[in-house]
């Protein structure tokens, strides 16, 4: 008979619910199986720019625990690493996470990642080579300035990895002139849902994003060229997304009751080229590598996730237990709360 231990891959390490910690077990499950993290912590350069700060002290505590992970197929108490989470919140002034009540997973994983890029920062100088001959060209000038500036106080290979640029956009009534472009960096993207399709896709939910909202009457946009208000459209374009690019979608509406539509989006192939305004439009394809799923109602629920292996087998993480899914039809459910891609040509 086949040894069934030494069938299954590495990595399928349950974790203990020490009491309403489910969403930060699924955001530590979803961290260890970011490959391109694991690459960055793995190489030289980490130790080489790691600070001596809190949060290097939480990314050092984080490596550890990665590794154990990693090392054998087993259930992990994560308290070490919660601790210091605890105790870094609290020198931030983050008081959602100093203690065990339930919080969001998408704000969790944006403290976590912000303060991985903290430990690592340091100045970069970026230099901008060529001249302007095209629009792409004067909006690249503007959004590399933008990046030349945040580089040159602090860089680091996590924000290069889950970092994109949108371009905030002012266009006249008609769609045919824009106003203002105002490059700035994204860490995920929160999509509302589509409230007249029965089941919308995950494109559906993007174009109702980008189709921008009418700023008029009060809220109409004061044009210093002609000294007085104009109406305008005011929407997101994307001038670059990246390696590791997070959704999240808002389902729990404005009377905070919790909207469970199915939402269709793809497990592989998804391409972003329609929404890029920059350059090499064409290389932002992804592959799904995780989903955040949230069970319950906007007051409180569970948090578990599903994630691929290494092997391309589906695995469900829900605290300490871990299944292989029977078929990858289970993953698009109204439980998806956020998704996570990779960038195809980076894996």
């Amino acid at each position: 008979m086949p040894n069934i231990k030494q069938e299954l891959e590495k990595g399928l390490t349950g974790l203990a619910n020490l009491g309403n910690t489910c969403f930060i077990n699924t955001c530590i499950q979803i961290l260890s199986h970011t490959h391109e993290l694991n690459n960055v912590l793995d190489s030289d350069k980490y130790e080489m720019h790691l600070k001596n700060s809190a949060d290097g002290i939480l990314i050092r505590e984080w490596n550890t625990l990665r590794k154990l992970m990693w090392s054998q197929n087993c259930v992990i108490e994560p308290s070490r690493f919660i601790q210091i989470v605890q105790g870094v919140a609290k020198h931030k002034g983050q008081e959602l996470f100093t203690g065990y009540s339930q919080n969001d997973v998408s704000e969790f994983l944006l403290f976590v990642v912000d303060c991985f890029h903290n430990s690592l920062s340091r100045p970069v100088t970026m230099n901008i080579k060529g001249k302007s001959k095209t629009g792409t060209d004067d909006l690249a000038v503007v959004v590399y300035n933008k990046i030349k500036n945040m580089y040159a106080k602090e860089y680091s290979e996590i924000w290069n990895m889950f970092y994109g640029m949108h371009v905030s956009e002012l266009v006249s009534i008609d769609g045919q002139t824009i106003l203002s472009q105002t490059p700035e960096p994204f860490f995920n993207i929160s999509l509302s849902i589509p409230t007249d399709l029965k089941q919308p896709t995950l494109s559906d939910c993007f174009e109702n994003y980008v189709r921008g909202e009418v700023l008029s009457g009060d809220n109409a946009w004061y044009n210093e060229k002609t000294k007085e208000k104009q109406d305008v459209i005011k929407r997101i374009r994307y001038w670059g997304f990246p390696n590791i690019l997070c959704i999240d979608f808002k389902r729990i509406d404005a009377t905070n009751k919790k909207r469970h539509t199915i939402i269709d989006f793809p497990l592989d192939n998804l391409s972003m080229e329609k929404y890029v305004l920059g350059y090499n439009a064409k290389s932002y394809v992804y592959e799904l590598y995780g989903v955040c799923n949230h069970h319950g109602s906007a007051l409180g629920g569970h948090y578990t996730a599903f994630i691929k292996g290494k092997t391309g087998k589906w695995y469900e993480f829900n605290d300490t237990r871990i299944t292989m899914l029977s078929s990858d039809e289970h993953i698009v459910s109204p439980t998806a709360y956020c998704l996570f891609y990779r960038k195809k040509s980076n894996v």
